[in-house]
């Protein structure tokens, strides 16, 4: 059996997280598909960062964070032209709803947008991954990520749509030969109407059959999640909801990331995708989202 590493390649960003008086009080690495590799690692799987940061202190904030739980980051690129990507974050008051949590581009201090993405992404795959199952994850769909695709060999694409701004400019046509790629998708439950109305499609067991893969995820925040997958060619959705509900969150950012690692996680280690491996999933899923939840930022 091949070993399997989990790998991802994307621009390095970084969160900054700001009280309601725009006083700075976290910084840590960001990005879902990153900290869906960083909660990879924290289980214990070999990980690897194929990204591009700026040479500023955000970069290595970002790059260290990655590094303090084993990721590999040997094929990260500084680029000396570019400023490292920042996501703000702005908490609200106490006891206010948690969906008043705003994740924006532009920084509170300067009003200036702080999301600068590369085309410089490395491309040059190690020798060592050629004997290797490789579990690529992506939340963005650039031509670069593409290509680096195609250099992959023994590759299970795992791709998470979570923003709209991140697929609104591409051809339907672009995107589906990119979604095509994949073995496993997650939607959040907002992005999946409007990604559908996009592709001219109805619903999601047409997004399903429109492309080949083995499990599609759509998340729907405390509502649960609904599985797609199919067992013995006939097509199987279950919807899942979970038995705890916690609504003292502190901040709920990180808790698709943490959902998805732990659905990609028993993916790579199982022989059959079933009712029971939906429930065994959905439950330690929903756990580890639970404990994500409970801490500021979007890691542990």
């Amino acid at each position: 059996m091949k070993k399997k590493i989990f790998v991802s390649h994307a621009d390095i960003i970084l969160d900054k997280i700001y009280d309601t008086n725009f006083n700075l009080i976290k910084q840590d690495g960001g990005g879902s598909n990153w900290n869906t590799l960083y909660n990879l690692s924290l289980m214990n799987e070999e990980c690897y960062a194929f990204g591009t940061a700026g040479n500023d202190k955000e970069g290595k904030i970002a790059i260290q964070s990655l590094q303090r739980v084993g990721i590999n980051t040997e094929n990260v690129l500084i680029d000396e032209t570019i400023s490292t990507a920042v996501m703000n974050i702005l908490m609200p008051e106490p006891n206010c709803y948690d969906d008043e949590i705003i994740n924006t581009w532009y920084s509170p201090i300067t009003n200036k947008n702080t999301m600068h993405f590369s085309d410089n992404l490395p491309l040059n795959i190690p020798e060592n991954f050629k004997d290797k199952e490789i579990f690529v994850i992506l939340d963005k769909f650039e031509s670069i990520n593409y290509e680096f695709l195609q250099k992959l060999e023994n590759k299970k694409v795992c791709l998470d749509v979570g923003d709209d701004e991140f697929i609104e400019y591409y051809t339907n046509q672009y995107l589906i030969n990119f979604f095509r790629q994949a073995k496993l998708m997650q939607l959040n439950h907002n992005i999946s109407d409007y990604l559908f109305k996009k592709l001219k499609i109805n619903n999601e067991i047409d997004f399903f059959n429109l492309l080949n893969l083995d499990l599609l995820v759509i998340t729907d925040g405390k509502k649960g999640a609904k599985f797609l997958y199919k067992e013995n060619s006939e097509l199987i959705t279950v919807t899942k909801t979970p038995s705890i509900i916690i609504d003292n969150s502190v901040d709920t950012t990180g808790a698709g990331d943490a959902f998805f690692s732990t659905i990609i996680k028993q993916y790579a280690y199982c022989q059959k995708i079933d009712r029971q491996f939906i429930d065994h999933t959905f439950e330690i899923a929903n756990q580890f989202s639970r404990d994500i939840i409970q801490n500021l930022g979007s890691r542990k």
